[in-house]
């Protein structure tokens, strides 16, 4: 199922900027960084790119009206950020791609380049916690079949 077969989205809703000035520079470099990692995830074929996407949108979403609306509105991913934030959640093939990858990556990791068991734990926790969140997270199917 593509996204472009969801009902149609609500309107965009208005950017809520955090009134810090500290807190609202520190949220648009966190966008920045993830609209990066989010973008090399539609290059790179093991990084997931919708899930930093999200988090890009969400830290914009706090910071810059600009920045938000320019992820939202952009012709290639903006309909999928629109998507999750409107309650569709995360499509079940993003969600197996996305748990497999960190699987692999984990395992990779903990055989070939983490040393020391303080590190190979803290690995493992961070992992666990990545894959709660998804599995946690609205499957859009699920949502658009009433589930």
């Amino acid at each position: 199922m593509s996204v472009d077969q969801l009902p149609p989205l609500p309107e965009i809703e208005e950017a809520q900027i955090v009134s810090s000035p500290i807190a609202r520079v520190g949220f648009v470099v966190l966008g920045f960084l993830c609209l990066g990692l989010g973008i090399a995830g539609y290059v790179v074929p093991v990084l997931p790119g919708t899930v930093f996407l999200l988090a890009a949108a969400w830290f914009f979403f706090k910071s810059s009206e600009r920045m938000y609306l320019w992820v939202v509105n952009h012709p290639r991913f903006g309909h999928t950020v629109r998507a999750y934030r409107a309650g569709y959640g995360i499509r079940r093939r993003v969600k197996i791609y996305a748990i497999a990858l960190m699987l692999v990556s984990v395992g990779l990791s903990l055989t070939f380049a983490v040393d020391g068991n303080v590190a190979r734990v803290l690995l493992v926790a961070l992992a666990l916690v990545g894959m709660t969140f998804i599995l946690t997270r609205p499957t859009t199917e699920d949502v658009i079949a009433g589930r």
